[in-house]
């Protein structure tokens, strides 16, 4: 195998993330980054990023470049998702990332998405059966994709509520509306699923449920070995739902994995507890590898 320095790049509703790996004789991680740009934040008002947001992203994609140059990197590829499906101005966006960067952003479909995202949990899957449900609570979108290994099966839909754009479809329209329109989304999947797969188990792969698996662990650090591969039961995660619901603000903050990120968590369990509510999950394993690490899977 011919010895390749290969980056992947997402470029999330709220983070960008970059992974560089060297492929010899293993695949080794050798640099890791993620930066909260905010992407999508207000464009539920607009349905425009803001010059703001973009120039963050860009500084950030122009430093991923860099450190790409630095590591030598001979082979990368770049996404973007939910905020730029979303947005009119996608086009000014990659073409300004491009002449900025050098880079070249490709805007996927959901299911390709949901696809890289399950690629990357892949050495979970006989751990629950070889089927369940794969589930992602992002910035602007949750996708929830039902999958049978050995059926060959896999069933993806996207819901365009996520922990960021949540709140200011919240503040646009009412919060029982939103919360209305949210059961709706799920009873709608969850009678046009065509897959029959058993529900009991499932992938968390978002940090909704990396963040309940700190807490429950009582982790006074954000300790990525000890949440990667935890399993959550359901109940568990309830009661600690149930306990979060009743902190005030100055105690999440002072919680040492929440911190400011409270807002994001309180719209990750609202859009969690519809998940629980319309499928029989029993237990959840966390995975915290996402797009890069599956795009890394796929470059090789």
């Amino acid at each position: 195998m011919i010895n390749k320095i290969t980056a992947a790049i997402d470029i999330g509703s709220y983070n960008c993330r970059m992974i560089i790996v060297n492929n010899s004789p293993k695949i080794k991680i050798l640099k890791k980054i993620s930066v909260a740009t905010n992407l999508i934040k207000n464009l539920s008002y607009s349905n425009e990023f803001t010059h703001e947001n973009t120039k963050k992203t860009v500084k950030c994609l122009t430093m991923f470049s860099r450190k790409m140059l630095e590591y030598n990197v001979t082979n990368y590829r770049c996404v973007a998702t939910e905020a730029c499906r979303q947005v009119i101005n996608s086009d000014f966006f990659t073409r300004e990332v491009k002449k900025k960067t050098g880079l070249y952003v490709e805007i996927i479909s959901v299911n390709e998405e949901a696809q890289l995202c399950f690629q990357s949990c892949k050495k979970y899957v006989e751990r629950i059966n070889n089927e369940g449900i794969l589930f992602d609570i992002g910035g602007g979108s949750t996708e929830i994709s039902f999958f049978d290994v050995k059926g060959e099966k896999f069933e993806t839909s996207s819901i365009p509520l996520g922990v960021i754009n949540l709140t200011e479809r919240i503040n646009l329209h009412g919060k029982s509306n939103i919360i209305s329109q949210m059961k709706r989304y799920f009873l709608s999947l969850k009678s046009n699923s065509s897959n029959n797969v058993d529900p009991s188990f499932s992938l968390g792969s978002c940090s909704t449920v990396s963040t309940l698996s700190a807490i429950y662990q009582n982790l006074r650090t954000f300790d990525r070995n000890k949440i990667e591969g935890s399993l959550l039961d359901v109940d568990e995660i309830m009661k600690i739902i149930k306990n979060l619901k009743k902190l005030e603000i100055s105690e999440m903050v002072k919680h040492p994995c929440i911190r400011n990120r409270y807002p994001l968590l309180l719209n990750g369990i609202e859009i969690l507890e519809k998940i629980l509510e319309n499928f029989q999950i029993k237990k959840i394993l966390v995975s915290q590898s996402g797009l890069t690490e599956g795009m890394i899977e796929n470059l090789y």
